[in-house]
This record gives structure tokens, sequence and C-alpha cells, in this order.
């Protein structure tokens, strides 16, 4: 009756993605309630319908190259207007790291409607068709949102507010995000040049961490798949009473991790070439 019990609170817990460990005064019997219900995280990133997953990515992966442009009146021939390897080159530059897994680190810069939302929703689809796990987050509420399954990065990696130099994730080599960690085969994090480069490097020290016991734990990322989206001519990071400089010298590409990145830019404006939506002509 008590295992039972503790089940059923474990499993409000978990919707909540808190759980028994948490709470250390309550009785909790090692590996009984982790045996009947398994890691939730690693359930959540893996519970999709893999049919109907595996029709959007084909969906979205048929649309790299020509997305939207097909009818669009004023484009007559495709090759003078787009470059016909740009999108689909990167996707396979990507999830050819991804494949190999020996560790990569990407940042795919473009400005607003170059298609950077279509290549996080193609990524994703493409491994989540495959029941791997892509972990999709980014440093705004409202960035997150556009992501498929998407959350804020301090929310899923646990990131410390304020964030410092030497910091490190809450994340304990034996709970179930590190465990998440381990499993996951890609991490996209979108609006990068919003965050302060202290957060990259406690995600660095955390995954290498958790990484500790595979051979490519000493690569960037503990050996993982990174893929950092955004536009630094947009809304950089804020540094409180910061001068211009102090502001410039904590965006991502101030940090160490830069030198290991390797910079993917999309040119084209995919949002214009494609004409008005429905939802703009209503708004005209």
């Amino acid at each position: 009756m008590q295992n039972l019990t503790l089940i059923e609170i474990e499993k409000l817990l978990q919707e909540n993605k808190r759980t028994l460990k948490d709470f250390k005064p309550i009785p909790y019997r090692d590996g009984y309630v982790l045996q009947q219900l398994g890691n939730r995280l690693i359930y959540d990133e893996r519970n999709y319908d893999i049919a109907k997953t595996k029709t959007e990515f084909t969906n979205l992966f048929s649309g790299l190259t020509v997305m939207l442009l097909k009818n669009h009146p004023f484009v007559k021939d495709l090759s003078d207007h787009l470059n016909p390897d740009e999108q689909r080159a990167m996707y396979q530059k990507i999830m050819g790291a991804v494949d190999s897994q020996n560790g990569a680190v990407f940042f795919l810069h473009g400005y607003g409607g170059t298609g950077k939302t279509y290549m996080w929703r193609t990524l994703a689809a493409a491994l989540r068709s495959k029941h791997d796990i892509c972990l999709t987050v980014a440093t705004s509420g409202i960035a997150s949102l556009l992501l498929p399954g998407g959350r804020t990065a301090h929310s899923k990696f646990k990131i410390p507010v304020p964030t410092l130099d030497n910091s490190t994730c809450k994340i304990e080599y034996n709970d179930d995000v590190g465990d998440l960690l381990r499993q996951t085969k890609q991490i996209i994090w979108d609006e990068a040049p919003m965050a302060h480069k202290h957060t990259f490097e406690a995600l660095d020290r955390t995954l290498r961490d958790v990484m500790s016991t595979y051979s490519n734990s000493k690569e960037m990322f503990g050996g993982k798949v990174v893929v950092f989206g955004g536009d630094f001519r947009q809304i950089l990071l804020v540094v409180p009473r910061g001068s211009r400089s102090d502001i410039v010298h904590s965006a991502i590409n101030a940090s160490y991790i830069w030198n290991s990145v390797q910079v993917l830019t999309l040119t084209k404006n995919m949002r214009l070439q494609s004409g008005p939506t429905e939802n703009d002509k209503n708004e005209i």
C-alpha cells in the first residue's frame, strides 16, 4: 500500500517536473518507483506519434529549398532567386554530425524571415521520427513557443540565476535530467545572442561532467551536437548598468565556445519571397 501511494504521488509530482527525490523526509524506495514509471523526462521527449512525425518530416524536408516559392507570381526561375543547396546543405551537414555522434557545435545565423524556425522544425522532426531525442530550447519564453516541444533554456537545463563565470547547471550525474542528457542526440538553442556567454559555458561544463564515462566527454558540450541560432542584429543580452563594451564581451561570440563553432548563414528572405499570407491579407 505504501509503494502504491508513492507511485501515485510520484505521478502527480512528475507532471509538474518534480520528483519524490526532491523531498527527502518522504519515504522513497530506490528503483521501485522508477521501475514502475521510468524516467518521465525521457518518456515525454519520446512521446510523439511516429507515423505523424514521419509525414511532417517528409513535408518539411521537401520544402527546404523551395519553401513557399512555387506559387509566387514574380518568381519565374527559382535558380535566380534561391541558392538550391543553401538550406538542404546545412541540414545534411548538421544531420551528418548527429549520425556520427562525434560532437559538433553549429551557429545558424540569419535575420528574420530566412527560415531558422523552419530548419528547427525539420531537424526536430527528423530525429523524433526515428524515436530519438532532440531538445529544443530558446533564451526567451516567447521564442520557445515557436519551437516544437520548446522550453526555455534555463528551465530545461536548470541554469542558475545569476550565472557566473564558474557556474554549473543544477544537474546531478545520476538524476533524471542527467539521464535525459546522456540519451539526447541533439540540442537546438534558438535566440542564443540574447543569453550571456556564461550560460553556455555552464551547460558545457555540466555536459562534460554528465558524459564523463564516455570517450568523447572531453569534447565541447560533452560530445553532443548543439545547434545555436539567432541574429546578432536583433536583440542582444541585457547587462545591468553595462556599457556597450560590456554587452559585446558578454555575447556568445566572446566565449571560448565560439572557437569550436561552425557558422552557417541563411541569406534568402523566405518570408518576403513567399508573398503575403492569409493572415497578412486579412489584416490588410
